[in-house]
């Protein structure tokens, strides 16, 4: 004895296979970054080089960036996870008393730009990663909300000396 097919069940099933789909899209890409050893070598990194608990997630999303920037970007982190390791410093004070070579500084130079200004790239082609989560507003959080809009119409005039 089987029972008709209603409209309503139909609807329900409907909703709850594209409920399933829209869940199962966000947890994937997490699950993919924080499985990633790249990204998790390249959080892990990160956090030395800012002394702040970093999003995992958020460290893929700036290793790719980076990465679409920097062909030999795998090379310099590994290059400056060495000089981190034999440095034998706990942070990054100790890691730059010990005077690093110039291309483990400028690689460090822009993970830490990166993590601070939440954007990776020059201006021509930045890449907004975040906002609201760059490290930039950390030290006077709960002090200062973080700001979410401009000063107002035309703020963000053409560049002093530009012929707009």
């Amino acid at each position: 004895m089987s029972r008709p097919l209603h409209r309503r069940d139909l609807l329900r099933a409907t909703v709850a296979v594209g409920g399933l789909a829209v869940l199962s899209s966000f947890a994937a890409p997490v699950s993919a970054f924080a499985a990633d050893d790249d990204v998790q070598g390249f959080t892990k990194l990160s956090e030395f080089l800012t002394g702040y608990e970093l999003d995992p997630v958020l460290g893929g999303r700036f290793f790719a960036a980076l990465s679409k920037r920097s062909a030999t970007l795998k090379a310099d982190i590994a290059a400056l996870q060495q000089a981190v390791s034999q440095s034998g410093a706990k942070d990054m004070d100790g890691f730059l008393a010990t005077k690093p070579a110039e291309p483990e500084m400028k690689t460090s130079a822009k993970i830490v730009s990166a993590w601070y200004l939440g954007v990776v790239g020059e201006p021509q082609d930045a890449e907004l990663i975040t906002y609201e989560k760059s490290l930039m507003y950390r030290p006077t959080k709960g002090l200062l909300p973080t700001p979410t809009y401009g000063p107002g119409p035309n703020a963000w005039g053409p560049k002093p000396g530009s012929k707009i």
